[in-house]
């Protein structure tokens, strides 16, 4: 086109043939230095406080996938932070003993219907229920003294995953998801689960972004470890130590990678009371702190699975895991495990030492 184009205005053709070598070489040029530049390898690193921690994120890959995959990761944490299931929870928590059926968003109803499978197997150890009981020992904590037995007594009356109905239908070809709670007075509590939901939301944003490693941590309590670090080697992540003297004092190192982990301690959230350490996890079937000899569990699990249930939600089943063996305790909990052979499990005990690894 271009020889046809210069025949037309009169122009030589060897003085065209040499300005199209000359603008071919310059697009080659052109497009190496963009190429260059595009593919060279870089990790992104940002950390933001959200979902009540310290989250860091990092991203290795070409300069413009780390830096959308750092962004993608912290715009997630903020939407899932600002709770926006809130006002579908909330309607079934208003409803709550009626038998009124409530609609409620896709991933709702797929998280509660996850968590109930663990509160099922467990045998009530999770319960996602129990959003009275978590209410009350908040309470607790902000006064530094532990609730009344009577007190106790009343909020585990609205305890019950039991109790937690869900039904997915469709109108028009539109999948339609509903959820109730049989008992005036139950509430629905995420914390169990939301960090390792964050982590699976993560993941899937992730999926097809072409990072050669990415590290998504929130608060060394959950996270997700993909490919490698610019050493190629797999991430490198700390087992806390519960009885350390700080954050950053760590019993073990762990490679992390196409893996979750998920940490359950009562280190995080407690307070002492007349000598005694009243912690945050609490078994949904006393109402009080757990207490079965562990100080900390902690569960590893790979992105892959042999279950087409849990395909996907490795970030929530591990979440919950660690919740459930942390009540449970290390028999019972080693029990639950059997349904879980791929699951790297540490224990640590209330001295600050490993009392067993699976």
């Amino acid at each position: 086109m271009l020889f046809r184009f210069a025949a037309h205005c009169g122009i030589p053709a060897k003085r065209v043939f040499c300005a199209a070598v000359l603008m071919a070489a310059a697009s080659i040029l052109f497009t190496g230095c963009l190429t260059e530049k595009d593919s060279k390898e870089t990790t992104a690193e940002d950390t933001h406080l959200v979902l009540g921690t310290v989250a860091r994120i990092q991203a290795r890959g070409t300069e413009k996938a780390a830096r959308m995959a750092v962004e993608e990761a912290y715009d997630l944490l903020s939407d899932i932070d600002t709770n926006p299931d809130r006002t579908a929870i909330l309607e079934m928590e208003a409803a709550a003993g009626s038998g009124e059926w409530t609609k409620i968003p896709a991933e709702l109803y797929e998280m509660l219907f996850l968590a109930q499978a663990i509160s099922r197997r467990s045998d009530g150890a999770f319960d996602v229920t129990m959003g009275t009981l978590t209410t009350l020992w908040s309470e607790a904590r902000t006064r530094g003294e532990p609730p009344t037995e009577a007190e106790i007594r009343e909020a585990r009356a609205h305890v019950g995953y039991q109790y937690l109905e869900l039904r997915e239908g469709n109108m028009d070809g539109v999948p339609i998801y509903e959820g109730r709670l049989m008992k005036p007075g139950m509430q629905i509590d995420r914390g169990g689960l939301i960090k390792g939901y964050a982590l699976d939301e993560i993941l899937e944003h992730w999926d097809g972004a072409h990072l050669k490693g990415a590290l998504a941590d929130l608060g060394a309590s959950s996270m997700l470890g993909i490919g490698t670090n610019s050493e190629g080697e797999p991430w490198q992540v700390g087992i806390r130590n519960p009885r350390g003297t700080s954050s950053v004092d760590m019993l073990l190192v762990m490679p992390l990678s196409n893996e979750v982990l998920s940490a359950s301690g009562d280190d995080e959230r407690y307070f002492m009371y007349e000598g005694k350490r009243y912690h945050h996890l609490i078994d949904p079937r006393t109402g009080y702190p757990a207490d079965t000899g562990l100080a900390s569990v902690t569960v590893i699990l790979p992105l892959s699975t042999d279950s087409p249930a849990w395909e996907g939600h490795a970030g929530v089943l591990s979440d919950m895991l660690s919740t459930a063996i942390f009540v449970l305790g290390p028999e019972k909990g080693r029990a639950l495990l059997s349904d879980f052979p791929t699951a790297l499990v540490i224990l640590i005990g209330p001295d600050g030492k490993v009392i067993g690894s699976r």
